[in-house]
């Protein structure tokens, strides 16, 4: 090949290479974006007795925390679970009748229901058989009679037919307080019908919450007065199984919210009608 034909073979061979990369330029090139992180836990999947549902074992015949109205629970424990159970995303919440001194044996049976809203104290012997949410009330215990009713030491109750909630903290401090000083306990099943007994004449006094005893002694038709308050320093709690954290991890949270919110205050005026002080 003459020389200048050489010459002229390596310009082209300059030209298309440069050709080519100027289009490779001119093109459209995709970049798959870095993977990003992110800290944020995925939702926790609770292990509930009915998927989507936040269902309560009760004692309902404790008012105001929980009563029955007709076929429907009411009460501040009612309303209290059903605002906790929406901000765990939760809309419905039922509530099934338990006799009280049954409710930790059966919620730790299992397959019932998922958590005790009863107006329950957390107690150190219980916290050895369920676990507790945070505290979200707290309560003393009292003396309840009729009207006209003495009461200034347990030597008063000497002799005296003392009526009772068995499995709680009021019969508690009744078989430690009074039964020594020759008082007579008389289980119940629940607490109305502990009250129903004093107004019956069927026992002398009943011990019992102040909470609730402060709303039975209300009605003046019950012919009832509150002869004493009795500073125990309790507190209530939900009850939760052990072996189910993240549901309470999730109660607690809620409770957290309600608080933080003001629904609380709202729900304790409600029942009890005025804030906490």
């Amino acid at each position: 090949m003459p020389k200048y034909g050489k010459v002229l073979a390596l310009v082209l061979v300059a030209a298309l290479a440069f050709a080519v990369a100027g289009l490779a330029g001119c093109s459209t090139t995709t970049t798959t974006p870095p993977a990003t992180t992110t800290t944020e836990k995925p939702p926790v999947d609770l292990k509930l007795v009915n998927a989507g549902q936040l269902t309560a074992g009760s004692d309902t015949a404790f008012p105001p925390f929980e009563s029955m109205n007709g076929d429907v629970a009411e009460g501040f424990d009612v309303d209290l679970l059903t605002a906790i159970a929406k901000e765990m995303g939760i809309t419905k919440t039922v509530f099934k009748t338990e006799i009280f001194d049954t409710l930790i044996p059966t919620l730790k049976a299992g397959g019932k229901f998922d958590v005790i809203a009863s107006g329950m104290t957390i107690k150190a012997d219980r916290e050895k058989e369920i676990a507790f949410s945070e505290p979200y009330f707290d309560s003393n215990q009292s003396l309840v009679m009729k009207k006209g009713g003495v009461y200034k030491v347990p030597a008063d109750m000497k002799g005296k037919k003392i009526g009772v909630q068995s499995g709680t903290t009021g019969e508690s401090w009744a078989t430690e307080n009074l039964k020594p000083a020759g008082a007579m306990l008389v289980p119940f099943k629940d607490a109305v019908s502990a009250f129903s007994a004093l107004q019956a004449g069927n026992v002398d006094a009943v011990v019992n919450d102040l909470p609730v005893s402060a709303a039975v002694i209300k009605d003046p038709a019950k012919g009832l007065e509150m002869i004493a308050q009795i500073p125990t320093g309790e507190q209530y709690g939900f009850g939760v199984s052990k072996e189910n954290p993240a549901l309470l991890k999730a109660i607690n949270d809620g409770l957290a919210k309600v608080k933080a919110s003001g629904e609380y205050d709202t729900l304790y005026k409600k029942w009890f009608g005025d804030v906490p002080k």
